[in-house]
C-alpha cells in the first residue's frame, strides 16, 4: 500500500463525510417538512445524520489501521463501505412516510 494513497483516500472519505452528513440533513429536513413522518421515520433520519458520516470515518481509520499493519492493497476496498451505507439508507428512506 502507497502512503499517498491512504492520505488521498482519507482525505476523500472525509470530504464524502461531509457530503453525507448535508444529505442526511437536508433530505431528513424535507421529509420532516411534510408531516407525514412516522415515528420510525424520525428515529432513521436522526440515526443516518450520525451514521452516514460516521461510515466515512470507520472506512478511513480501517484501511490507515491496514497500512500501518501491512495488509496489503486489497484494504482498499474498504474505502467502499459508505457507499453499501448509503445505498441502503437510499434504498430506506422512500417507505420512511406515512402512506395516506
Amino acid at each position: 500500500m502507497s502512503l499517498v494513497w491512504v492520505i488521498l483516500g482519507t482525505f476523500g472519505q472525509l470530504v464524502l463525510m461531509m457530503f453525507f452528513f448535508m444529505l442526511a440533513a437536508f433530505a431528513g429536513g424535507g421529509m420532516a417538512n411534510g408531516g407525514n413522518l412516522s415515528r420510525f421515520g424520525t428515529f432513521v433520519i436522526g440515526v443516518s445524520m450520525v451514521l452516514l458520516p460516521g461510515s466515512c470515518v470507520v472506512s478511513a481509520g480501517v484501511v490507515i489501521y491496514a497500512y500501518v499493519k501491512d495488509w496489503g492493497p486489497q484494504a482498499y476496498y474498504y474505502y467502499l463501505w459508505p457507499l453499501a451505507v448509503l445505498a441502503l439508507y437510499l434504498l430506506l428512506m422512500p417507505g420512511l412516510s406515512k402512506k395516506k
